[in-house]
């Protein structure tokens, strides 16, 4: 996400290849659990991928806390990036300011327009995939946003659809969340917010809070702000306010404790895209 003087912008995880037709995928979850996203991921579609800005998109290397810059985005867009979401192919799906959706290739970087048609009750949102049921190959792309993310205090649960690009309203969420899901079948959302931040587990069925994880350390103004599920652990890309760059944290999928911080230096990222191929442990 980030907050501009009219907007703010969201990012995070999206769709696979061998899935379903993305309407699938209600439930509350799985725990915390172990293992991997299946075996018929490429090690491109296990990594994080970001995108800042400036439209610089990048991949992040969770264990060396390293950045590698892939290329500059070029989509046909009259906006910025907004949310971005990434699947079990490997492939990017970058929401836009302007309310387009772009179909990126992570290897390329080349942009593919695709027919998704935003509307007034739906401009904003922030996305993630989730397996279906634990170590599932097929999974579900969920969405939750709305008109505006100023000013907003909740904000619709949908899944959508990445071959007809339709949308489907499943719930309400207390808040407006950047996303990711988890090969575990577990879908989550990181909060930021002035006094009260938070991580928590949403309910797939409905947009209910199943389990919050305080982190009053990363209160303040959120300015840009992305979010990814590796290797057991959430990790928050955050700038605030009075920031001059995103630094990156590294909190415990299992407490909510944060395990550390690692400054992204002259980034400002605004999307944080991964699979549900992505290791839910380290071995």
């Amino acid at each position: 996400m980030r907050i501009t003087t009219a907007l703010l912008l969201l990012v995070t995880a999206c769709g696979p290849g061998g899935r379903d037709d993305g309407t699938g995928g209600g439930g509350s979850g799985s725990g915390s659990g172990s293992g991997s996203g299946g075996e018929d991921c490429s090690d491109a579609a296990k990594l994080i991928y970001t995108v800042d800005q400036s439209n610089v998109f990048a991949k992040f290397d969770p264990m060396t806390k390293t950045f590698q810059n892939l290329g500059t985005l070029t989509c046909p867009s009259s906006g910025t990036p907004f949310s971005m979401g990434v699947d079990r192919d490997a492939v990017a799906w970058v929401l836009y300011t302007d309310g387009k959706i772009y179909r990126v290739d992570t290897q390329t970087v080349a942009c593919t327009a695709t027919s998704w048609t935003t509307n007034s009750s739906l401009m904003e949102f922030g996305m993630g995939f989730s397996s279906n049921t634990a170590g599932s190959t097929d999974d579900t792309l969920f969405i939750a946003g709305g008109p505006s993310a100023l000013f907003a205090t909740t904000s619709d649960l949908r899944t959508l659809n990445t071959q007809t690009m339709q949308s489907t309203t499943v719930g309400t969420v207390q808040g407006w969340p950047e996303l990711t899901g988890t090969g575990n079948a577990e879908l989550w959302g990181w909060f930021p917010d002035d006094t009260a931040p938070r991580v928590e587990q949403i309910n797939k069925a409905n947009g209910a809070a199943i389990k919050t994880y305080p982190l009053n350390a990363l209160a303040g103004t959120p300015a840009a702000w992305a979010f990814a599920f590796w290797g057991g652990d959430f990790w928050i890309f955050l700038m605030r306010d009075l920031d001059i760059s995103t630094t990156v944290y590294q909190i415990d999928g299992a407490t909510g404790a944060m395990k550390g911080s690692t400054p992204a230096s002259g980034r400002t990222i605004v999307g944080a895209g991964v699979s549900t191929c992505a290791p839910t442990i380290i071995l």
